[in-house]
């Protein structure tokens, strides 16, 4: 046995046997401490994660749900504006429709005005025309009193005329 304890690798095992032992002994607890709080951190991470994770897919349902409700309001909005658009446009085409019988109305009256005013005219012109000559003929081959008598009934006969011709307006 003394050539045991002179023997390095002997007392080298004998070392290292002593020293796992106090290791294990005094290093064991705060060894397993040390593992189980990484244990529990991790544990908290991983359930962060979850909380975290359930958080999200709720949020993402949230927006899917608002995302289709925005969606429904835009294609509503759509639809009323295409609506209104051609409300707009067939109330336009009525209202030019309409704008163009008036002008069209407007356009016969003031043909209706001007063709009356224009017969009136000829008529006048012819009157004052014929009573000239009339009074031309009459004075020259005519004797004085049926003369005058000729012409206050022309007179009168020019003022029945012109009383019942139409008035321009």
């Amino acid at each position: 046995m003394s050539e045991l304890i002179h023997d390095p690798l002997f007392i080298y095992t004998v070392a290292f046997v002593v020293f796992a032992i106090l290791a294990y002994v005094y290093g064991r607890k705060p060894l397993l401490g040390w593992l189980d709080a990484g244990i529990a951190e991790i544990r908290a991470e991983l359930d962060e994660a979850r909380r975290l994770r359930a958080e999200a897919e709720t949020a993402l349902a949230d927006c899917k749900t608002k995302q289709a409700a925005a969606e429904s309001d835009a294609k509503a909005i759509i639809s009323r504006a295409q609506e209104q658009a051609e409300l707009m446009r067939r109330k336009a085409a009525d209202d030019l429709e309409a704008s163009l019988k008036r002008q069209e109305q407007i356009a016969a009256e003031r043909i209706r005005l001007a063709e009356a005013e224009a017969v009136a005219d000829v008529r006048r012109a012819a009157i004052d025309m014929a009573m000239t000559m009339a009074r031309k003929a009459l004075a020259e081959n005519m004797p004085e009193a049926d003369a005058a008598r000729l012409v206050d009934q022309a007179i009168g006969d020019v003022s029945a005329l012109k009383k019942t011709a139409p008035k321009a307006a």
